[in-house]
């Protein structure tokens, strides 16, 4: 019998066009040293208090447990906890419920995604992200998209509102919004899918005056137009906008997506796997909204493991509907610190069939890229007081 023994730590860092970001990996040890598993635990900040959040839950739940038992040890993690529900400890569960399954893969000589019922489609659509200027012009985020479109792409996210808008926008930063989605719609053409971003950025007024504009330029979905936390809001922008509505990247375990299904608030769910609650949690999550006939389009700012772990989620549900992707927008080692982890192919990405996640960790490589003192991110506004 199989039991879990150590916990130890791996982190590392990337850049991108927007963002240069850190990422932290928990990796469960067994009393078999050639069985082990690798998690995400990537919040982009506060990587020593998930460390120790983390620590907390291996040591008091996971030690010397049966690491097969992942429904019910994700249970006593989650219901023990006095920080239940939070980012913090909704993190560590993610991270250490992920290294889990790749346990179970590896005990079981069976991929995740056959564990968790096996393979609803053989590649997976991504959309193309981290790959435009924030802010750019119209002219600039034109020939950006058309870089991404010539690498195979078939689908692009970009958030054209600039880093200075909070709650409301001036008719003059909202025409030039409207410029860089037409010139982005225009180099791309109508059959490639545009995802407009809006980073919680809006209240409900300005949210319906943007989304009532950019239905003309076809998005695939209008991603965070207000704040999820106040999804009798987030309802109201879905009632007045023709265009899907997609949030849930800041939203963890499966509680407060079930609200938003049950009061018909979005089209589309972006689950984080690394915060969310892990795979564990994120297949709840797709039942939940399969059951109301929304679909899943997990929201990914994950390392390696994270994203590969998604993959495996989403090969499995019966509602995919796109996966984020920037991996080919990082620093070309975001390739090397695991092997296995796909390339896109004509904006589809196929995972291997190998035990686990089927990722392999490569030490030197992580050891090459430490971790960032300060990392970066310009995707939201700045509020300005």
């Amino acid at each position: 019998m199989h039991k879990i023994t150590d916990l130890e730590f791996r982190r590392f860092s990337a850049k991108h066009h927007n963002a240069s970001r850190n990422w932290l990996i928990p990796i469960i040890k067994t009393n078999d040293p050639e069985i082990f598993g690798l998690g995400d635990a990537s919040s982009l900040g506060e990587d020593e208090i998930i460390i120790e959040e983390t620590r907390y839950l291996f040591e008091k739940f996971l030690k010397e447990k049966d690491p097969l038992d992942t429904e019910s040890l994700w249970l006593n993690m989650y219901n023990n906890s006095l920080q239940r529900g939070g980012r913090i400890s909704s993190t560590s569960i993610s991270g250490l419920d992920i290294a889990l399954w790749d346990i179970k893969g590896k005990i079981l000589n069976l991929p995740i995604y056959t564990l968790l019922g096996g393979s609803q489609r053989d590649k997976l659509l991504v959309y193309a992200n981290g790959w435009y200027t924030n802010p750019g012009t119209p002219e600039q985020n034109a020939n950006e998209s058309r870089k991404v479109i010539q690498m195979g792409y078939k689908a692009l996210k970009f958030d054209p509102f600039g880093q200075d808008n909070f709650y409301k926008i001036s008719k003059e930063e909202l025409y030039l919004a409207e410029n860089r989605i037409k010139s982005v719609r225009e180099t791309v053409g109508e059959n490639v899918e545009i995802l407009i971003e809006a980073h919680a950025k809006f209240n409900v007024m300005n949210a319906i005056k943007i989304g009532n504009m950019i239905k003309k330029y076809d998005p695939l979905f209008y991603e965070e137009p207000v704040s999820e936390e106040k999804i009798d809001e987030l309802k109201q922008v879905r009632e007045k906008v023709e265009v899907p509505i997609a949030t849930g990247e800041r939203l963890y375990t499966k509680f407060p997506f079930s609200e938003i299904l049950e009061k018909n608030a979005a089209d589309v769910l972006q689950p984080d796997i690394a915060n969310a609650g892990g795979i564990t949690e994120l297949k709840k999550i797709a039942i939940l909204a399969e059951s109301k006939h929304v679909t899943i389009a997990p929201h990914n700012t994950c390392s390696p493991v994270g994203a590969i772990a998604e993959m495996h989620l989403s090969k499995s549900i019966l509602n995919f509907e796109i996966m984020e992707y920037h991996a080919e927008f990082y620093s070309p080692h975001y390739f090397k610190v695991f092997t296995g982890f796909p390339r896109q192919k004509n904006g589809y990405v196929t995972i291997n069939n190998k035990p686990g996640l089927g990722l392999t960790m490569n030490e030197n490589e992580i050891k090459k890229h430490p971790p960032l003192s300060k990392p970066l991110s310009k995707g939201g506004a700045i509020k300005k007081i």
